[in-house]
């Protein structure tokens, strides 16, 4: 298996717990940080399941196939996840763990793989 194939099923595992998460064992502090970023609470549930769905769509999407537009797709939403916490929750800045941040690196890969840049192997030698 190269590189990438291990960063995909990595994502794949990301994508897929991240959707599946939220609603198996954190929906009540899913539809709180909703709450948090100004979701009126009628739309709280449906966009929970939403976004989940979506997640849960962009694991599988990596599992069945890889390519250009699977990596663009993850960073257009990685992105938009992004810049809402940035200016609805921006607390998240200064959390000890950094959980916000830890989404540049995984972005910074999302547009590589997008570019169409196969070349991880020879970039770690």
């Amino acid at each position: 298996m190269n590189t990438t194939a291990y960063i995909r099923w990595a994502f794949a595992v990301l994508w897929l717990w991240s959707g599946v998460q939220p609603l198996l064992t954190a929906q009540a502090q899913a539809l709180s940080l909703l709450a948090a970023v100004g979701i009126a609470v009628p739309w709280q549930m449906p966009l929970l399941w939403s976004a989940s769905l979506l997640d849960i769509a962009l694991g599988i999407w990596l599992l069945l196939k890889s390519g250009r537009a699977v990596w663009a797709a993850q960073a257009v939403v990685t992105a938009v996840y992004s810049l809402v916490i940035v200016f609805r929750l921006p607390e998240t800045l200064s959390h000890p763990f950094a959980p916000l941040l830890k989404n540049l690196p995984l972005l910074a890969v999302m547009v590589w793989l997008a570019s169409g840049s196969d070349g991880l192997r020879k970039a770690a030698s």
